[in-house]
């Protein structure tokens, strides 16, 4: 067996995981069970949320591995799938190379269209102002500021700008636009406007995940994922709460 070949898939395997949004305990147990496929003597595998590193004891010599992550965004298809090779890999264990070509499938099958992404944005913020009580016109107006928010936060990470810039601009954005909808008069009030458009920057995921690795004892990656999610909240508050504030003084109401 090539060991270097096994410590490149579990990697990758790995990496790809993380930057989709997958959990750092997940993560961990995926890439244990794909090097245990391979009968090695020992593995040992840590994750957070900036890299994933493996370490391979094999016929008494010592094999490791060190992945960064650059980028991190939301996929949690790929997360399953990945999951689910690693259980057929356990299962059937077919050779590296049947195993790396599988992950490359995985990875060049065609993941959510603009379309579908800025349709579901869409429907995601007029969803959440329907539960704050909004009417239709809110609604309407949330499906839109949502799509236009969502082309915004694709553009702007074109540039790879961080997430609390790219959360203040968005949240001046939003604030920006139930503005312009209230003066148009196509609402009436711009709480439930503005409360069910910002749902969009919401970090629920790092902070659902934040809680998942605390809970399984990952204090590194558990705390390191709520402070993310602090941060990306008090950019958006920042962004949305600068706009209302110059609104505010300079007599909108």
């Amino acid at each position: 067996m090539n060991i270097n070949k096994l410590l490149k898939f579990s990697s990758e395997a790995g990496k790809l995981m993380l930057q989709s949004g997958g959990e750092t305990y997940r993560v961990e147990e995926t890439v244990s069970r794909i090097c245990q496929s391979f009968e090695v003597d020992e593995v040992e595998v840590f994750a957070s949320p900036t890299a994933v590193m493996i370490s391979i004891l094999f016929d008494g010599e010592i094999h490791s591995i060190v992945k960064r992550i650059n980028s991190r965004g939301i996929d949690l298809n790929m997360v399953h799938n990945i999951n689910s090779l690693s259980r057929e890999i356990y299962q059937n264990r077919p050779s590296i190379e049947i195993c790396e070509k599988k992950l490359k499938e995985l990875y060049s099958e065609e993941h959510y269209s603009l379309s579908k992404n800025l349709f579901y944005s869409g429907v995601a913020t007029s969803t959440f102002t329907v539960l704050f009580g909004g009417r239709f016109r809110d609604v309407f107006c949330a499906f839109f500021i949502g799509i236009l928010t969502k082309i915004v936060i694709i553009n702007l990470k074109k540039f790879n700008l961080n997430e609390f810039f790219i959360n203040t601009l968005c949240g001046c954005l939003i604030s920006i636009l139930s503005i312009l909808c209230l003066h148009i008069g196509l609402i009436k009030d711009l709480d439930k406007l503005i409360a069910g458009s910002i749902m969009l920057l919401v970090p629920g995921l790092a902070l659902t995940n934040s809680i998942r690795d605390l809970l399984e004892g990952q204090l590194v990656s558990g705390l390191t994922r709520a402070a993310e999610a602090f941060f990306i909240g008090m950019s958006t508050a920042i962004g949305t709460g600068y706009i209302l504030h110059i609104y505010l003084k300079s007599g909108g109401f």
